[in-house]
């Protein structure tokens, strides 16, 4: 038996053709399969997924954003195939954040998944649009991070015309989305899909039933490209509410999913995704918010520039 992940409740023997042996057990799914029949199955899950959700329109065009990492990788993988089956085209956006040769190396991986995938890619930089990824007063890195990528992920897919941005959010991300929401008196639920909004693509996440174990797994079998080194910045601390979940689901198997199936019909829908939005006061985009993550992330790095003479 293959102990990548914790063992759950299955038949000991593959659910799909049987067999015994070089069994895969993923907890979260409580079942076992073979190493032949593992991808098919996840591509099958991630296709569940997008036509429970209504995740992608009938022709239309979905533009992936991509990071070089198991998630986004095997994703891409999975729509790759699955394109064909639900009559989409598709379109892989990698964001270079400007971090030297780590982001080089990410340029360099996300290039070979779209190529193994045979899928198309758009690679930008945060430099295009004036912006660089550094401390923001009492900011988190990785938040800086991720408001830059919120923020002008959407931007290039609009001016891609595309229908739909995925991103690779898992099962496991979520959670963690949530249970942070609840700890700061916020609870509230991000919906599986963003409905599009006056220009702006819909957003969806494809993964958001498959487990961060699931997708390693199956980048794995298939020897798909992955960016090995950890991003330089990253603070592993802001990861750390997945761990109550990963114990969560050590005691009870298939809890996760459960967990989050619960979480959804008790938290009240996010406001900002389904409120009304208006123009950023300063450039114009729409958000939810006084001014767009991006607008205010460049104020803040403009009040924390180091050159300016720190008063006595």
């Amino acid at each position: 038996m293959t102990e990548a992940v914790h063992l759950s409740l299955h038949s000991g023997s593959c659910v799909r053709c049987g067999t015994t042996e070089d069994l895969i057990a993923v907890s979260e799914f409580g079942k076992a399969l073979c190493p032949r029949c593992y991808p098919g199955f996840l591509r099958h899950r991630i296709e569940a997924t997008i036509r429970r959700f209504r995740m992608v329109p009938h022709g239309g065009h979905v533009v992936l954003a991509v990071s070089g990492g198991a998630d986004s990788g095997t994703l891409l993988d999975a729509l790759g195939y699955l394109r064909r089956r639900l009559n989409f085209t598709l379109t892989a956006l990698h964001l270079d954040m400007g971090m030297g040769e780590y982001s080089a190396g990410c340029v360099e991986v996300v290039r070979e998944q779209a190529r193994k995938a045979c899928v198309s890619l758009q690679v930008n930089s945060v430099r295009e649009f004036g912006v660089t990824v550094t401390t923001v007063r009492d900011w988190p890195i990785c938040a800086v991070c991720g408001a830059v990528r919120r923020a002008l992920l959407p931007r290039i897919a609009r001016s891609l015309r595309a229908e739909v941005l995925c991103t690779g959010h898992t099962l496991d991300d979520q959670l963690q989305y949530m249970l942070k929401n609840v700890i700061s008196g916020h609870p509230t639920c991000p919906p599986p899909v963003h409905k599009p909004t006056l220009g702006y693509p819909a957003k969806a996440k494809p993964l958001i039933q498959i487990p961060d174990a699931a997708t390693k797994i199956y980048a794995q079998l298939l020897g798909i490209p992955l960016m090995e080194e950890p991003c330089p910045l990253f603070v592993p601390e802001t990861h750390r509410f997945k761990e109550v979940f990963n114990l969560l689901e050590k005691e009870a198997p298939m809890s996760k999913l459960q967990y989050w199936q619960v979480l959804r019909k008790v938290m009240e829908p996010r406001g900002g995704d389904d409120g009304e939005e208006h123009p950023c006061p300063v450039c114009g985009e729409l958000t939810w918010m006084p001014k767009c993550p991006l607008c205010r992330l460049k104020e803040e790095q403009a009040r924390s520039d180091p050159r300016e003479t720190p008063r006595s």
